[in-house]
């Protein structure tokens, strides 16, 4: 008998622990409801989404990203501060397209002649002489003459140090983040720098010039006769892949740039299909590492990517009120068939699929709105925690300014939304949506279960154990009472 009740005893406490166990565990998933069910429809974790491994470069810098999204590929270094040499002519070229006409007169000052180093790349103009600003920029991006940069940047900006100036202030509003230029042409100077994450930054602009494209996609080109000079001055693309001596398909432009703190550098810009890629390296060893090197990065992208066109998915009007909006936005008062995107397509890897892409949604609150587009937002695809597509919500006013009387306590933005539902509350920050959402189901039936085993052992806690308890010292008394 005494075998017998010292295992009544045992089993008692057996159940006693896993009893606690059972509630611990319970009460544990109830406050964690991400139960270790899996679902078909759980979004995957930002760590396992897959992403191609890149070449292994010997240059110091690099970058490849697709033109239209902005969307990073590839990067080495990419914000490491480098002298960029002729790299530079970029935002001289883009400055240039910017505020002057190629039919313009670009007249060559004594700076522009005299203030060159006589064994830096140059077409030999004279002071006086007269260029076309088309012809000039031929002359910058083909034979990298620095003497027309110097020209050209006095053109628009009245003295190489304004245009410094200009350039400074350009590249700020394209978002470079280690930048800093004190001349147009790229020789090296200790404050003169910048990466190839803002030379990409730089060049994607310029990719929407078709004047761009044709001068700086140019093999050669003939430089006609001037005030000064009566012969024509024949001009090669230093651009090997672009003069042909090295070819690679679908090269429709880029840039060279040579110095001895610089090393070799070379923009590259290609397109095949419907995607166009930069590639920029920076501080090559040599010319063989900076071709093979850009090809190697080109092929990457080409190989390994794809781009998604989703306009049509970005925004869904109604007939009322464009549903990516709240109805107390400014935005309510607008046609909603006049409120588009500017862009709309994502770059992802051959191994991914579109549903794998998270958007989020951000609005800014205006209280006035010039004639013609106005960004009213802007929308955001991300792959994991890789940004791969950007557009800006646009609302094309098609009447003259207004303004709109706005409480003294409006925020200065509104709120942003989540997919194209109710929307969420915050300044200015991200809600994400998964693509597909969640299943609640597993949810449900674990806190089903989990009552049902909470209740089990209250009752073996509470029932159970104190009536074993109460029939064991019974028991016991019985066999005393015997003895």
């Amino acid at each position: 008998m005494s075998f017998i009740h010292k295992s009544n005893h045992k089993q008692c406490r057996r159940k006693l622990f896993f009893a606690t166990i059972l509630c611990l565990s319970v009460l544990t998933g109830l406050s964690s409801p991400a139960f270790s069910y899996a679902s078909e429809e759980a979004p995957v974790a930002a760590d396992d989404l897959s992403w191609p491994t890149g070449p292994q470069l010997s240059a110091e810098g690099a970058i490849l990203i697709d033109a239209e999204t902005g969307a990073v590929l590839y990067e080495k270094n990419a914000e490491m501060r480098l002298y960029p040499a002729s790299t530079t002519k970029l935002m001289t070229a883009l400055l240039a397209l910017e505020n002057a006409a190629l039919g313009e007169t670009v007249t060559i000052s004594h700076n522009a002649v005299y203030d060159i180093d006589v064994d830096s790349s140059r077409i030999w103009v004279d002071e006086g002489e007269q260029l076309s600003m088309e012809d000039s920029l031929y002359a910058l991006m083909l034979p990298s003459a620095n003497d027309l940069a110097y020209a050209i940047a006095e053109h628009v900006g009245g003295t190489k140090e304004g245009f410094a100036e200009m350039m400074n202030a350009r590249a700020k509003e394209l978002g470079c983040v280690n930048t800093h230029f004190m001349n147009p042409h790229g020789l090296d100077e200790e404050e003169h720098y910048t990466c190839p994450a803002d030379l990409a930054r730089i060049t994607r602009p310029l990719l929407k010039n078709s004047a761009f494209i044709k001068i700086s996609g140019s093999k050669n080109y003939q430089i006609p006769p001037t005030n000064l000079c009566n012969e024509s001055r024949w001009v090669l693309n230093t651009h090997l892949m672009i003069r042909g001596t090295q070819p690679y398909d679908g090269v429709i432009a880029g840039k060279t740039g040579h110095t001895d703190l610089a090393g070799a550098n070379l923009v590259t810009c290609a397109r095949r299909g419907t995607m166009t890629l930069i590639a920029v390296i920076m501080k090559a060893p040599d010319d063989t590492a900076l071709y093979n090197e850009t090809a190697a990065l080109l092929n990457y992208g080409f190989d390994n990517f794809t781009t998604y066109n989703i306009t049509d998915e970005q925004l869904t009007l109604s007939s009322d009120v464009p549903p990516l909006f709240n109805s107390e936005d400014t935005v309510q008062l607008m046609n909603s068939n006049i409120v588009s995107t500017d862009s709309g397509a994502v770059v992802l890897p051959f191994s991914a699929a579109l549903s794998d892409v998270k958007k989020s949604v951000s609005l800014t609150q205006l209280a006035s709105f010039a004639e013609g587009k106005n960004t009213i937002g802007k929308v955001t695809y991300t792959y994991g925690t890789r940004i791969v597509g950007s557009a800006n919500i646009i609302y094309n006013n098609e009447g003259p300014a207004f303004s709109l009387q706005l409480p003294t306590d409006a925020p200065e933005s509104s709120d942003p939304i989540e997919g194209q539902d109710t929307p969420a509350t915050g300044d200015e920050q991200n809600k994400t949506e998964d693509s597909p959402k969640k299943s609640r189901k597993p949810l449900i039936i674990g806190i089903i279960l989990g009552c049902i085993c909470f209740l089990i052992g209250v009752y073996i806690i509470f029932v159970e154990l104190p009536y074993r308890k109460k029939r064991a010292a019974y028991l016991a008394k019985r066999r005393n009472g015997h003895r």
